[in-house]
Parts: C-alpha cells; sequence; structure tokens
C-alpha cells in the first residue's frame, strides 16, 4: 500500500471559516450565489456558486465531496484517543480546507492567465434536473468516457484515414 500523507489532517479550522474563506474569495473573484450543502443520508458535501462567463452569462458549478476517503485515512492514522464523531467532524474540517487549497490554486491560476476558468472549472459546471437535484458535466461525460461511448465514433473515423 502506497503511503498518502494528507495535508491538514489534524486543522483546527472550522467549517465555517473555510466555507467563509471560500465564499470571499469567490465573491471577489465576481463569483454570484454561492451555497454550501450537506447531504445528511449520504454525508457528501457540496458547494455551489456562479460565474459569469459572459456579461450575459453565469455558468453554474457544483462540487460534490465524498468523505470516505479522509474519513478511512483519519481512522487509520489519527490520533487513538479520536473517537467515530470526532473522527467524523474532523473529516468534515479537513475536506472543507482542502477544498478552500483547492479553490483558492485554481482562481490563481484562473486570475494570473495560466488557465482559463472554464477549462479549470468545465468538468464542475452543473445543470438542474426536472427534479430539482444539478448534475455535473463530468456526471454526464465520465460514464461515458470509461465506456467508450463518447470517443468512439473519431476514433472509428481516424481509424480510417
Amino acid at each position: 500500500m502506497v503511503d498518502k500523507p494528507l495535508k491538514s489532517w489534524d486543522t483546527r479550522v472550522a467549517i465555517s471559516k473555510s466555507q467563509e474563506d471560500i465564499r470571499n474569495l469567490l465573491a471577489r473573484f465576481g463569483s454570484t450565489r454561492i451555497t454550501f450543502e450537506e447531504d445528511l443520508k449520504s454525508g457528501a458535501q457540496i458547494f455551489r456558486f456562479e460565474y459569469p462567463v459572459t456579461e450575459e452569462r453565469e455558468v453554474p458549478v457544483q462540487l460534490k465531496i465524498e468523505l470516505k476517503g479522509i474519513y478511512e485515512w483519519l481512522k487509520e492514522n489519527g490520533r487513538a484517543s479520536w473517537n467515530h464523531e470526532y473522527i467524523e467532524k474532523q473529516s468534515k474540517k479537513v475536506a472543507w480546507r482542502h477544498l478552500y487549497d483547492w479553490v483558492k490554486v485554481n482562481i490563481n491560476l484562473v486570475e494570473f492567465g495560466l488557465i482559463p476558468f472554464e477549462n479549470m472549472f468545465l468538468s464542475y459546471f452543473s445543470q438542474v434536473l426536472p427534479d430539482g437535484s444539478y448534475q455535473s458535466l463530468g456526471e454526464v461525460i465520465l460514464p461515458k468516457l470509461y465506456s467508450g461511448e463518447l470517443f468512439r465514433k473519431e476514433l472509428s473515423e481516424g481509424e480510417r484515414g
């Protein structure tokens, strides 16, 4: 098994502070409608924001964060005194701090013109489904990519040429 270090595994930064930092960063960047959610059934952490890609059009972006990997790492590598409830709460703190770091780095790449916003966040662009839930572009494309459906036509045409 590969040793996987976990940055900020013992962070004391409150979830609300990480979310506030994300909100401030995205607001400064021009984003609108920033929301944070928790799916109480699955435990997934979700955050959404809208970003103006043109003067007339904003694009919705959604990130869904699964905590299982962080929880398992903390359970195995955390302090012996940590119980299930503490590890669960700590997993959320770590996830939100990582998310803040990730957003900050990606926004910096965009701000300095290294990578266009659309390229950086494309797989997280989302749509509202009829039942009110959201679906990201990545959730639509990845199954097609894995099945081979996405590039099947291009590959077969390329083989003829």
